[in-house]
């Protein structure tokens, strides 16, 4: 397991090409997404702050060969996005999970923790994460990914629409582990994958506790808990909470309970203006003590929290934070005092049910552990660190062992994220279940935990943010087709109460407007999905929302604008390598259409020949060769300056520049190109294969038609091609 500021090093960093990802997350950032994860993922070039425009072009045609697909929940999500990967949203469940998954050739890699896709939830927050590099041919790591797998299934029943990446990932993924045997029934299982989709999480924890285990000792590490209630902890009741539930998954002796809470206003220095602390009467409450040291020649601010217990004429004893007990020589602390480093610190709050924790301790001993969201960095400035981490510890005695099973995961300590699965109303959420030998506590998997008593804490109620009114709700998909240049939005049959006056908007430009909820599909033509923006805006009751712009196939989508609709010529000059996509949309963009005949007939002279077109094939052979992935190899055959864009443009020419035999000779030469290429032996050949095919029918369709007839000369050249077959004898 690793924190989450190692997260992307760890998981998104690779010499390897990435063939496809996949992002479940709560909250969403896409600036932080499209700028720090997407950049070290497709492993990008450009600057997203120093060449913006340069880099979502690079980012564009990346995500054009690899497919992403993200999942988040609609109601929290921020708006923002510029770059074409798939954003699924979430309704009809709170969606809390936080998984990547990341596929490469040899090896895909995943990461199950409590980080949401922000900076925050990446770098920012203490979050836990497990992260795991598996091995498509090894069965118990297959087996993971196929919990994954039917996860992502479950998510995209859920979504507002089905989107095209995620299918494309899924069959990437199903065709490296399809052949991979199952573990056979006694193979360990030292890391489970578990969802709410199949059962709730208190369930998955009681499934794998074994029958005959005793529970020893629970932890419980969260930031967010049930909501308190007086008909949770009355005694006539009983107490149905789900903390309550988590110590009773087995019968027997009430077990102890370590927490681990958020302690948000830990201080950082003794407060202004007050006298100097009376050591006698800190007995019972926390202190913290600010000091340097030295670290390799290097001075270190450093700050610790502990609890004073007794005072003694001559000593003062403690309860350090690690939970041990410390002692101090009573004037060296008094000392200390008297210099402003060390002080007594006001009673924590701590956001917590009070009253449920209240009947707990009555029955159990409870351990109190709080990470302080303010720390020091090592040259001494304040800074912000807030638990974000979610940690479930069960540490049972089982057939003379003693273990302790761990759920790292999404879910907080509240009854919708643990005690319900998803068909009973519940969150979906995640996590993994591993065993670990002897006991494990919260303090060695956190160890900016600072133990604390019960009583000297204050317990307060978060507030329970209010519902609001999410009027994009009715927009059920919003798509575009980048070969009909059409953006197509679809009403949803249901919505929140009180539509009136709408309008939609793209980059500023008012594209409808209406009174009141629409129905079926509204189809806008003349769109273009620029770089700026991938989002349409809708307007009502004086407030603005950003709905997902999806576009319905990637491969179609130009680079940039300047790369739409491009001539024979420059098809032929970018797929022979004499220019690059980069060079001619900044040619296209500086000097118009014409300025680019202009080159072009430098290159070309007037027109071209059968040389430029032959070159032309023989630079698409490498670039098929050279495709990673299924959604790059269609891209190179059938997208805007594939070979499929290029046929087409050549078998269309006017007659009077160009005769039939000599379309039909070049059209000749790329299904000879096509029928002699040696795809690399890889999981996807038999995908490529069929886009291959698919081609190369197409081709010979057209060849058929085009066939010149009643010249002699042809008998040969139909013979040089192998399409006797198809096209008969002269």
């Amino acid at each position: 397991m690793i924190e989450s500021r190692r997260l992307i090093e760890q998981v998104l960093v690779s010499e390897q090409p990435c063939l496809g990802a996949v992002f479940c997350s709560y909250t969403f950032d896409p600036s932080y997404f499209e700028d720090r994860i997407l950049r070290a993922l497709l492993r990008l070039q450009g600057d997203p702050e120093e060449e913006a425009v340069r880099y979502h072009e690079e980012a564009r045609a990346a995500l054009r060969e690899t497919p992403v697909a993200c999942f988040v929940d609609a109601r929290v999500r921020r708006g923002g996005r510029r770059l074409p990967y798939d954003l699924q949203l979430i309704r009809e469940r709170t969606f809390h999970p936080k998984v990547i998954l990341v596929l490469y050739d040899g090896e895909a890699r995943v990461a199950v923790g409590s980080g949401n896709a922000t900076r925050p939830g990446h770098e920012q927050n203490a979050e836990l994460f497990f992260t795991r590099t598996l091995r498509y041919d090894v069965p118990a790591d297959a087996a993971f990914l196929r919990n994954v797998d039917r996860f992502l299934r479950s998510c995209a029943a859920l979504a507002t629409h089905p989107g095209t990446q995620l299918t494309l990932v899924r069959s990437a993924l199903a065709a490296r582990i399809s052949g991979t045997p199952f573990p056979s029934g006694h193979a360990p299982t030292d890391a489970l994958f578990v969802d709410t989709f199949s059962a709730s999480m208190l369930d998955h924890l009681k499934e794998a506790l074994p029958e005959d285990a005793r529970v020893t000792r629970v932890g419980i590490l969260s930031p967010f808990f049930e909501l308190d209630d007086l008909d949770i902890a009355n005694d006539t009741t009983g107490l149905a909470s789900v903390l309550s539930e988590l110590l009773a998954l087995r019968p027997g002796s009430p077990p102890p309970l370590d927490l681990g809470v958020p302690w948000e206003d830990a201080p950082l220095a003794p407060p202004s203006g007050g006298g100097t602390p009376v050591l006698a009467e800190g007995e019972g409450r926390l202190w913290a003590s600010r000091y340097r040291e030295s670290v390799d020649g290097e001075d270190i601010e450093r700050l610790e929290y502990f609890g004073v217990n007794r005072v003694t004429a001559k000593r003062v004893e403690l309860q350090l934070g690690s939970g041990r007990p410390g002692r101090y020589e009573r004037e060296a602390f008094e000392h200390e005092i008297a210099e402003g480093r060390m002080w007594p610190v006001e009673p924590p709050t701590v956001h917590a049910p009070r009253r449920i924790l209240e009947r707990i301790v009555r029955d159990h001993e409870v351990q109190l552990w709080l990470h302080p969201t303010a720390t020091l960095t090592p040259a001494g400035r304040a800074s912000r660190r807030p638990l974000h981490a979610k940690l479930f510890l069960l540490t049972v005695t089982s057939a003379g062992r003693t273990l302790t099973y761990a759920l790292v995961g999404s879910a907080n300590a509240s009854a919708a994220a643990l005690s319900r699965g998803v068909e009973q109303g519940g969150n979906v959420e995640t996590g993994v279940l591993l065993c670990l030998d002897g006991e494990v506590r919260l303090s060695e998997m956190l160890p900016s935990l600072v133990c604390a008593p019960f009583e000297s804490v204050r317990f307060e109620e978060r507030e329970a943010p209010g519902a609001d009114v999410d009027f994009s709700a009715w927009l059920e998909d919003v798509v575009h087709d980048a070969a009909d240049r059409t953006l197509t939005v679809t009403w949803s049959q249901q919505g929140p109460a009180g539509l009136e006056a709408w309008s939609w908007w793209y980059l500023d430009r008012e594209l409808a407007k209406g009174v009141g909820p629409g129905s079926g599909p509204v189809v806008l033509s003349d769109f273009e999905l620029a770089a700026a923006g991938a989002e349409l805006e809708f307007r009502a009751a004086g407030r603005s929302w950003l709905v997902p712009i999806r576009v319905a196939d990637l491969a179609m989508l130009p680079t940039s604008a300047h790369l739409a609709g491009l001539g024979v010529r420059e098809l032929l000059a970018l797929l022979a390598r004499r220019v690059g996509a980069e060079r001619l949309s900044t040619l296209r963009e500086q000097r118009g259409v014409a300025g680019v005949d202009a080159i072009l007939d430098s290159v070309f002279g007037e027109g071209f020949g059968p040389t430029d077109v032959f070159k032309a094939w023989w630079g698409l052979k490498e670039d098929l060769l050279a495709a990673s992935t299924v959604s790059a190899f269609r891209y190179r055959l059938l997208g805007p300056m594939g070979a499929r864009t290029l046929w087409e443009r050549l078998r269309d020419l006017p007659r009077d520049s160009v005769s039939d035999d000599e379309i039909w000779v070049y059209g000749c030469e790329l299904l000879r190109e096509l029928e002699q290429l040696v795809l690399p032996e890889s999981a996807d050949l038999e995908a490529k294969q069929a886009l291959l095919a698919e081609l190369r029918t197409l081709l010979r369709a057209d060849l058929t038609r085009l066939r010149p007839r009643g010249a002699g000369w042809l008998d040969g050249v139909v013979r040089f091609y192998g399409l006797e077959g198809t096209h008969g004898k002269t």
